[in-house]
């Protein structure tokens, strides 16, 4: 056992960079040698379809048989065998450190081995398994993306692979992290969502919920101009996570806002509207819209 004492500098406005870079580090220490050294990333399951397509249905919104073939797919593409970087597991505000040689990172119980973009989605996604959830604007997200992946490249030699909008529409369907980690693995935690809210640090559950779907709307591979007839649903041959995210931030809003984030990147507060998300008979109504 190898220990060292790190001295903490502290927290600063702008330490997004630097976790991205020194996150980046992190991934690229291992690589296919290393098979075996650490367990295989858990990704998402044929349960966590079953769930996710459970909540689309008590959304009303349709589920055509393709968007099954369509999920199994994505749990296809987020295999994490051919992919070999040391993923921290829980990379949280507070399991890493500032110190005079960059951010280090602590707490590796939950240390595997798989594609880096499933934490780099963190930045995206909200710090899905994090109690201190928060939105990132859009020039500090797309400096830590650049940031990451510049150092990865140069690290590696190659460009990362694999698909964010992959790695963010598992965070969507994976039920668990919307709580902590003690209550994981006990229910089905999506289908808790349209019966009842709970909170888990700073933001509920529907808020994490509904930044998610927001998240995946923005990846939609289909232009924002194509029309839209008729009800919204799992159409064939779109991201099925992209459907029932642009069902649900179609729906009519109902209540007043609430907002996501508490924690400022660059100082500047960050807000994502979430409407009431009251039960009706029919579905739970949900809206959403950002300010950048």
């Amino acid at each position: 056992m190898v220990l060292d004492h790190l001295h903490d500098l502290g927290r600063t406005d702008d330490w997004m960079p630097g976790y991205a870079e020194s996150l980046a580090r992190l991934h690229a220490l291992t690589g296919p040698g290393d098979a075996g050294a650490l367990p295989a990333w858990s990704g998402p399951t044929a349960a966590d379809v079953d769930s996710f397509l459970a909540l689309a249905r008590a959304l009303d919104v349709p589920v055509p048989p393709r968007a099954v073939e369509e999920l199994t797919a994505l749990l296809d593409r987020l295999d994490p065998a051919p992919h070999h970087a040391l993923l921290h597991g829980d990379p949280c505000p507070g399991n890493d450190l500032r110190t005079a040689e960059g951010v280090r990172f602590v707490d590796f119980e939950r240390a595997s081995l798989g594609n880096g973009l499933v934490e780099l989605a963190y930045f995206r996604i909200g710090f899905p398994t994090c109690w201190c959830a928060m939105s990132v604007t859009a020039a500090p997200l797309a400096e830590v993306e650049d940031v990451y992946r510049t150092t990865w490249r140069g690290l590696t030699g190659r460009e990362v692979p694999g698909d964010l909008a992959d790695a963010c529409a598992y965070w969507l369907i994976q039920g668990d992290a919307l709580v902590e980690r003690a209550h994981r693995g006990t229910v089905d935690q999506l289908a808790r969502v349209p019966a009842e809210d709970f909170e888990w640090g700073r933001v509920s559950a529907r808020e994490r919920l509904v930044h998610r779907l927001g998240v995946v709307v923005r990846h939609d591979p289909r232009p924002r101009s194509s029309p839209r007839r008729g009800p919204p649903q799992l159409r064939p041959g779109r991201t099925a996570a992209g459907a029932l995210a642009e069902a649900a931030a179609a729906a009519h809003p109902r209540g007043p806002p609430m907002v996501l984030g508490r924690l400022r990147a660059g100082g500047r507060p960050v807000t994502s509207r979430v409407s009431d998300m009251s039960i009706t008979p029919r579905a739970a109504l949900i809206g959403v819209s950002y300010s950048s």
